[in-house]
């Protein structure tokens, strides 16, 4: 079995993760793959990049999966599609083992992933405004970003669908089970992650415009930003806004000392992310 056909494989079936996984165990011992150690370094990241989506999404959009460098795993948490839903996103945190992150690189070494990225471009992919999936690695000293349109939307019978794309897509669905793949000794439990500060963009609305009405509340004066400030994006301490984000929905909105109104969109703030 080529290591294609392999891939492929393992997106129907957890075991061929594992399996895979323990064909790479040897590489360890042979020389090994590093990774960095730090608590703000990203190892491993999977995104969704642009594509047609509602004001503020581009801005919150989170990983759906990172690895820091200090052994943290990073996933979003499930939330039902009640509207006005929260105005922050779960997002939960477990622990990963350095031996687990191994091996979740050497899966991306047996995938051909940590070498220069192929094209993944195609001549006839008919989706328009389609979202980018981002797979980003740092391991041996280099970091390595694979750029695919349209993921998992191939059309195979008009020829949109390449190897290079089944293969980063096996790959990323390969990480849904984190467990399997980098082994369930060496992750720890989900727990909803308490960011130390949050980033957050700041757009005026007219509230008469929204159904159901929405929720006007007065922005703190001790969040250390005004939100005119904020309109292409700002951060804030968790102990000064934690509180009020944690409460809020998305018919959450705020004003600042004026009669202007503003909405939120709020993520908080993850390993590799910079500061406004």
């Amino acid at each position: 079995m080529n290591r294609r056909s392999f891939l492929v494989a393992a997106l129907a079936t957890p075991l061929m993760a594992q399996l895979l996984v323990a064909c790479g165990e040897d590489s360890e011992e042979e020389g090994g793959i590093t990774f960095p150690g730090g608590p703000n370094d990203v190892v491993l990241k999977v995104t969704s990049e642009g594509g047609f989506v509602p004001a503020g999404f581009a801005f919150v959009n989170t990983p759906s999966l990172l690895i820091s460098g200090d052994g943290r795993a990073f996933e979003p948490g499930a939330i039902t599609l009640e509207y006005p839903g929260p105005l922050l996103m779960p997002m939960f945190v477990r622990s990963i083992s350095d031996d687990g992150i191994t091996k979740v690189l050497q899966l991306a070494e047996s995938a051909g992933l940590l070498a220069t990225p192929p094209d993944y471009t195609v001549e006839n992919l008919l989706i328009a405004d389609a979202p980018t999936t981002v797979l980003t690695i740092q391991a041996n000293g280099t970091t390595y970003v694979h750029r695919a349109e349209a993921l998992g939307m191939d059309q195979p019978d008009g020829g949109a669908s390449t190897p290079a794309r089944e293969n980063l897509a096996a790959f990323i669905a390969t990480l849904v089970d984190l467990g399997a793949v980098a082994g369930a000794a060496e992750v720890g439990e989900p727990t909803l992650f308490a960011p130390e500060r949050f980033r957050f963009q700041a757009m005026e609305v007219d509230p008469e415009g929204f159904d159901p009405a929405p929720t006007i509340e007065e922005w703190p004066a001790d969040a250390g930003v005004a939100l005119a400030d904020a309109t292409v994006c700002a951060t804030a301490p968790a102990s000064a806004v934690g509180a009020l984000f944690g409460g809020a929905d998305q018919l959450t909105f705020f004003t600042d000392g004026d009669d202007v109104v503003y909405q939120l969109f709020v993520a908080g703030m993850l390993p590799g992310d910079a500061d406004c």
